[in-house]
């Protein structure tokens, strides 16, 4: 295998060259999820496990660099390849860091020890190994899940999500949104199976992956709790008007409505915790104290939005709602300034707001 040298936040590697991204290589690098991986080192920096592992670690980019900024904590990086593995272990050795390697089945060993961060980074769905991590997490640990299978999450294929995460998804203007609470919503009854509650700190979606950061609170009236924010959603797709609940006809235009099964309707990320994680940042921009995550203006933007989103219904994507009711759409911040709403991460074309839909529609032009 012909490798290359790169550099990537604090840690010097050795990744495969010039080979496409695909589900039957031996072992890659995505430079795409650069992006997901300073967030995470952020996130993580702020949480400070003392045990982590990396549970596909490919060329152990994402484990070396929770390691550069956490030296004391234990960190161990595994994958089920030889090959990744050995690479793994050269880039350790290059950046002179300390961690475990493992060659062995993500089931297995989540079985058999216990630990205070879980990443889960599969190529596809991640829901065969959320059984596991429920098992191995200990109480007050953080278990990152993500998920690349958006074909089902979003509404392509609805019937692979109602196989996979027993919700049938559905295509609509929020699809993106609903595509992660479905993944939040299969997270928290995984969990709460074994009494244990999965309270999302920090959970997004980007280009072809959605990414969910869980805090696990031991107690079944922990996991009831979050189970009674469960709801069913309806929604239009003459009209584009959404409810929650069971609702049969629209009550804008009367039209059939579609059904979606019981989804997490409750936040998605925790307010409170983007504020510690934007905090550390300014903290770290004062400083030149080395090891430090450090990230860029485009994510702090990304984690004040995210944040500013927390306590509203789902976004709507203006276009299409102009679209489906005839209007044309008036400037964003024009919209916003009228419906007191917010931007959305999820699309550029969204807005959150906790006016109706009437509300909305008469806003546009």
């Amino acid at each position: 295998m012909k490798t290359q040298k790169i550099t990537e936040g604090n840690i010097k590697l050795l990744v495969p060259e010039g080979e496409e991204l695909t589900k039957k290589m031996s072992t890659f690098y995505n430079p795409e999820m650069k992006f997901d991986r300073d967030l995470s080192e952020a996130i993580i920096s702020v949480l400070k496990p003392k045990k982590v592992i990396d549970t596909m670690c490919a060329s152990g980019v994402r484990g070396l660099r929770y390691k550069s900024i956490l030296p004391d904590s234990e960190v161990v990086l595994n994958d089920l390849n030889p090959t990744a593995v050995k690479l793994a272990e050269k880039n350790a050795k290059e950046n002179v860091l300390s961690v475990r390697t493992e060659n062995t089945g993500l089931l297995k060993i989540l079985h058999s020890e216990f630990f205070d961060f879980i990443d889960i980074d599969p190529f596809g769905s991640p829901i065969y190994f959320l059984d596991a991590a429920s098992k191995s997490i200990r109480n007050n640990g953080v278990v990152a899940i993500t998920a690349t299978d958006t074909a089902a999450l979003c509404g392509t294929s609805p019937n692979a999500s109602l196989r996979k995460y027993g919700v049938k998804s559905m295509r609509c203007d929020f699809s993106k949104e609903l595509g992660l609470r479905i993944l939040i919503s299969a997270a928290m009854r995984y969990f709460s199976k074994e009494e244990l509650a999965y309270h999302p700190i920090f959970s997004y979606s980007r280009r072809h992956y959605f990414r969910i950061f869980g805090q696990v609170a031991r107690g079944a009236q922990k996991a009831d709790k979050l189970l009674e924010s469960f709801s069913h959603l309806s929604y239009c797709r003459k009209c584009g008007y959404r409810d929650y609940g069971i609702q049969e006809n629209c009550r804008r235009c009367s039209s059939k409505m579609a059904i979606v099964e019981p989804v997490y309707i409750g936040d998605f990320s925790s307010k409170s915790f983007c504020e510690q994680v934007l905090e550390s940042q300014k903290a770290q921009d004062k400083t030149e104290k080395t090891p430090s995550p450090k990230i860029n203006e485009k994510h702090k933007q990304f984690i004040g939005t995210v944040k500013s989103e927390q306590g509203f219904p789902p976004y709507c994507d203006v276009h299409r709602i102009a679209e489906l009711n005839g209007r044309q759409i008036p400037p964003t911040e024009e919209l916003l300034k009228k419906l007191g709403g917010v931007r959305t991460h999820f699309l550029g074309t969204g807005i959150k707001t906790k006016k109706s839909f009437g509300d909305l529609v008469n806003a546009l032009r």
